[in-house]
């Protein structure tokens, strides 16, 4: 009985320690082929880093890329005898529509690109909606209204300057060039290759027309220098930002004589003065892509200044929501 009970034992003992050395083999095991599957993940993601890459070369130089980026923002408010507002009866309601758009036929000798801004707001307002003065009706009045495009063409003459050709216009949707501008101009390009985001036009030979605002719209033509530069950075987190500067600086002291401005009931509310045709316009955009579903925040301020339009600094801003197509 007592030798059966010590063969058991003795056994079971052997089991165990069997066990335990499998088991440690097994994470031996693991652990190295653990090892071998990070080397090669390290492998495949160096290849597909590569491929990726000339997966964009591969797009840029065999055709057209182009983008599509809308904003839309809409705000509507109403109170009927809220006794803390001070306008207790009222309604408002506002409308901002953006769009900024790209079509690019990027070459290894030639460049040509194309850009499109547009933001068109709209706002309707009624402080009392109880008594008979009729306010502006839902989007009733529009208090924004941008559109700019530009044409750019170029020549390389290495992988950082080119020969270049552009057209360039600022004005607004429903009144086009009334006021604006519109630049014509030949020059050179510098795309760096350590920055290639970033696009900045030197154009010394620019012709340029300026119209100024209203019935009697008047224009002024000038020869001078045009400078303008785009750029674009994504930080982490999908967080995007665009930059657009341009500037026109004639040669000569040209003016344009331009009339007092006067109201509905004929009094002057801008007054009678010359304007040269210096202008410059900065727009930065900042876009927090996919928030859901392709859906992102989208924030644009832009100032401008022109004296054939107004003597005085310009801006407008859009805040919305935004979709990339």
């Amino acid at each position: 009985m007592i030798k059966n009970l010590t063969l058991l034992v003795l056994v079971c003992l052997s089991v165990n320690f069997l066990q335990a050395q499998t088991l440690e083999e097994l994470k031996t095991k693991k652990a190295e082929i653990e090892g071998m599957q990070a080397a090669k993940q390290a492998e495949i993601d160096a290849f597909q880093g590569e491929i990726d890459g000339l997966k964009k070369e591969i797009e840029v130089l065999s055709g057209w890329q182009t983008g599509l980026n809308g904003l839309v923002g809409l705000n509507i408010g109403s109170s009927n005898n809220w006794a803390a507002n001070a306008n207790r009866n009222s309604s408002s309601s506002n409308l901002n529509l953006g769009v900024n758009a790209f079509a690019n036929n990027i070459k290894e000798k030639t460049f040509w690109r194309n850009n499109l801004t547009a933001n068109v707001a709209w706002q309707g307002l009624d402080n009392d909606t109880k008594d008979d003065a009729q306010g502006s009706d839902f989007l009733g009045d529009r208090n924004a209204d941008v559109l700019i495009g530009t044409s750019l063409w170029g020549y390389r003459l290495n992988q950082d300057f080119a020969i270049s050709a552009m057209g360039d216009f600022n004005s607004s949707v429903f009144n086009f060039l009334n006021p604006g501008s519109f630049d014509v101009g030949v020059g050179v390009t510098w795309t760096p290759h350590q920055i290639p985001n970033l696009v900045f036009v030197i154009h010394p030979l620019t012709y340029h027309i300026g119209w100024s605002a209203g019935e009697a719209s008047q224009s002024l033509n000038a020869v001078g220098a045009k400078v303008k530069g785009t750029y674009t950075h994504e930080f982490p987190g999908g967080i995007v930002w665009s930059s657009n500067l341009g500037a026109f600086f004639p040669y000569g002291d040209g003016t344009l004589s331009l009339p007092a401005e006067l109201n509905d009931a004929g009094m002057e509310v801008v007054a009678a003065r010359d304007a040269g045709a210096f202008e410059y316009t900065w727009i930065n955009s900042i876009n927090i892509a996919n928030i859901w579903n392709g859906v992102g925040l989208g924030f644009t301020y832009g100032i401008r200044k022109s004296e054939i339009e107004f003597d005085g600094l310009q801006n407008y801003s859009a805040l919305g929501l935004t979709y990339g197509f």
